[in-house]
């Protein structure tokens, strides 16, 4: 693993780059050290000029949902597991971004820090708005995805047998149906996305697929 130090650095001018793009929302899970370059480049994007909004998503599909939602020009998420931080830059529509060289400089302007709390909530009641379903699911998968499903209606269950499985990645951004050994990739733009659209269609099986056996 490189030196957080130099971490930190690299972090930092990721900020300046963004914040030359007039503002960044920021959010990071994990651990301390995605907290700390999380913060790092929040100093460089404020520094340039630029707008830094610190949100507490649990996931990156969170973070493209709320850069899409709220139209901000970029968005940093990181992902710290053990010793190693993952990084996604995405861009207004939620899409991966390459950043900018830096900004030329003018004259000296600090950006304002803000927070915004309730991420996932927002994400979800977004997902759910205006449907229901009252059956019964299981669910593994990150906040959002599970306030969906709960403002829907549905009824969390431990997996069991005829019960349909919905598993998101750790990102949140795919989800697949597991019931009764066959599995189906759900289209969606993201985790929350795809699970309300497959209930509120009243959960067709004929996409599942049987799962290949292990001999």
């Amino acid at each position: 693993m490189e030196h957080p130090v130099h971490l930190g650095r690299d972090m930092y001018e990721l900020g300046v780059r963004l914040g030359g793009l007039g503002g960044v929302a920021i959010g990071c899970t994990g651990g301390p050290l995605a907290r700390a370059l999380a913060r790092a480049a929040g100093c460089g994007a404020a520094l340039a000029g630029g707008e830094v909004w610190f949100h507490d998503g649990s996931c990156a599909a969170c973070a493209a949902w709320l850069g899409r939602y709220y139209a901000v020009p970029a968005s940093l998420f990181l992902r710290q597991a053990g010793g190693a931080v993952t990084s996604w830059v995405l861009d207004g529509n939620g899409r991966l971004l390459d950043p900018p060289p830096p900004p030329p400089a003018r004259l000296p302007r600090c950006g304002q820090w803000d927070l915004w709390v309730g991420a996932d909530q927002a994400w979800a009641a977004h997902r759910a708005a205006g449907l229901q379903w009252w059956g019964a699911v299981s669910v593994q998968g990150p906040a959002g995805l599970l306030l969906t499903l709960e403002r829907m209606g549905c009824a969390l269950v431990s997996p069991a047998p005829g019960v349909p499985l919905l598993r998101a990645d750790q990102d949140g951004f795919t989800l697949t149906l597991e019931q009764n050994g066959a599995a189906a990739l759900l289209p969606g733009e993201d985790a929350p996305a795809a699970a309300a659209a497959w209930l509120s269609q009243g959960h067709p099986l004929s996409a599942l697929v049987p799962r290949p056996r292990l001999l």
